[in-house]
């Protein structure tokens, strides 16, 4: 007995570990990270074999592009996938349940016995037997469980539907703002590019009038100046503008090493200014957006657990039925073996009701019945939430609309101001400061000019996501 005892205890020895040796050993060093699998590569490698580095792309390319390469759309789908297997799930106890089994084995079993028949007072009775069967369970009525259960099932499981389509809506908005933000700041690098021309010019102009002896030398050390603060200013945005296009590759899922041709965001219409009231947008929105119409569904979902709890109080009946064969022998005090190999079979029908369990079913039906209260809470935020979103994005684009109006006039007077104060610096009208001005009102204009058109941009395809309409057609241009 004890050799057995010590048997059972050499697995256990074996498997027997100090938890905390799972944890860092000391809180001097940062815990050694293991080294990432080749698979690992293997898979980044192929996310990116759908890229065609000759084309080049636009931004309804690179939203097509997007969802087929960022994992968080692949992600969402097998979420959506579940959910709907959970529904098959259910479904499968409506079914019988049907089992094969087997029991084999050898019993010795000592018996009492009066002593009139056997003077010692017992005999050994050995059995060995082998029994397989085929048994069978069904459940006939549950009052609801299950028919609340598949409910709350097919609901759950149009949640993560739309939850896949709002996966793909953020996609696109990311993208888009994304893309449009790297068009903006391609625009100013093409403005900081001006810029220094425009500097180099004007310092080819005093140095000229210097060489006459019409400009001081503090005249030209303020041109040379302006030259090095034009060339800083393209250093940064240009670094800017690769950091804006690493941003955007990685939106779209694929390596920011890429070097992929994005078309200029520049190229297309302006969109046209809102020819409906916030309200109407806002009226669009609570019909449409997919946090309100999951929530809806949300709600639904947890009134059909609610009910399901509830039936938890009703009684079952179920069906149990069993068919075998006894092939077995049996002997009793080491006499002649019996044999049988004969078939058997039961057949019950079961009534089940479950009568105290210490208060664990009220329990469930409250916590179900806040489920319920809690997801009509959230409706009711996701509405508050999605008309302020509306509301914001709608006088975002109007604000936008006429920033871009102001900032082309801007641009064209400082254009034109800066063309006559060179003209006349250079005719020995004007002043240095006053060209240094206008040359700095110029980059300032230009400038502003392609943030207002890509805010405009922007500010459509945030009025569209926040409607719930960013993955129609775009927006009307104008």
């Amino acid at each position: 007995m004890r050799i057995a005892a010590a048997l059972l205890l050499v697995p256990l020895a074996a498997h027997a570990e100090d938890p905390l040796q799972l944890a860092p050993d000391t809180p001097l060093r940062p815990w050694p990270l293991p080294a990432m699998s080749a698979q690992h590569n293997v898979l980044q490698e192929a996310s990116s074999l759908a890229v065609d580095l000759q084309r080049e792309y636009d931004l309804a390319a690179l939203i097509d592009l997007a969802q087929r390469s960022n994992p968080g759309t692949r992600e969402a789908w097998e979420r959506a996938r579940q959910a709907a297997l959970a529904v098959g799930l259910v479904e499968s106890t409506y079914l019988p349940q049907i089992s094969v089994e087997a029991l084999a084995g050898y019993q010795r079993t000592p018996l009492p016995i009066p002593t009139t028949l056997i003077p010692k007072g017992y005999f050994t009775s050995d059995t060995r037997e082998v029994i397989p069967s085929l048994a069978l369970k069904w459940l006939l009525f549950d009052f609801g469980r299950r028919a609340h259960s598949e409910e709350a099932a097919r609901e759950n499981s149009f949640v993560a539907n739309v939850a896949f389509t709002g996966v793909h809506q953020r996609l696109i908005f990311a993208v888009s703002r994304d893309y449009y933000a790297l068009g903006a700041l391609r625009g100013k690098r093409r403005a900081a590019e001006k810029a220094l021309q425009t500097a180099e010019k004007d310092r080819d102009a005093v140095q000229a009038r210097r060489t006459n002896g019409l400009a001081t030398t503090v005249d030209v050390a303020k041109a040379n100046r302006q030259v090095a603060q034009a060339q800083f200013n393209l250093a940064r945005t240009s670094g800017a503008e690769r950091t804006a296009y690493a941003v955007l590759l990685a939106d779209i899922g694929v390596a920011p090493t890429l070097e992929l041709k994005i078309a200029d965001s520049s190229a297309g219409a302006l969109p046209a200014t809102p020819n409906e009231t916030v309200d109407r947008y806002v009226d669009e929105a609570l019909a449409r957006r997919p946090d309100i119409i999951a929530g809806l569904a949300k709600q639904r979902a947890a009134q059909a657990v609610l009910e399901k709890e509830r039936a938890e109080h009703r009684p079952t009946v179920a069906l149990a039925a069993t068919a075998y064969q006894n092939i077995g022998a049996l002997r009793s005090d080491g006499g002649p073996w019996s044999h049988v190999d004969k078939p058997g079979g039961a057949l019950f029908l079961q009534f089940s009701w479950p009568l105290f369990d210490g208060g664990r079913r009220d329990t469930q039906v409250a916590i179900a019945r806040s489920e319920v209260d809690a997801a009509g809470d959230q409706i009711e935020d996701a509405r508050h939430k999605a008309t302020k979103e509306v509301a914001d994005a709608y006088h975002s684009l109007k604000t936008a609309l006429a920033e871009h109006d102001a900032a082309i006039a801007l641009a064209d007077t400082a254009r034109t101001a800066h063309a006559a104060g060179r003209e006349s610096y250079s005719r020995g009208v004007g002043t240095y400061t006053s060209l240094i001005d206008d040359e700095n009102a110029l980059v300032q204009a230009e400038t502003e000019l392609e943030d207002a058109e890509a805010n405009v941009r922007t500010a459509a395809v945030a009025l569209a996501f926040a409607t719930g309409a960013i993955n129609s057609n775009e927006p009307t241009t104008r």
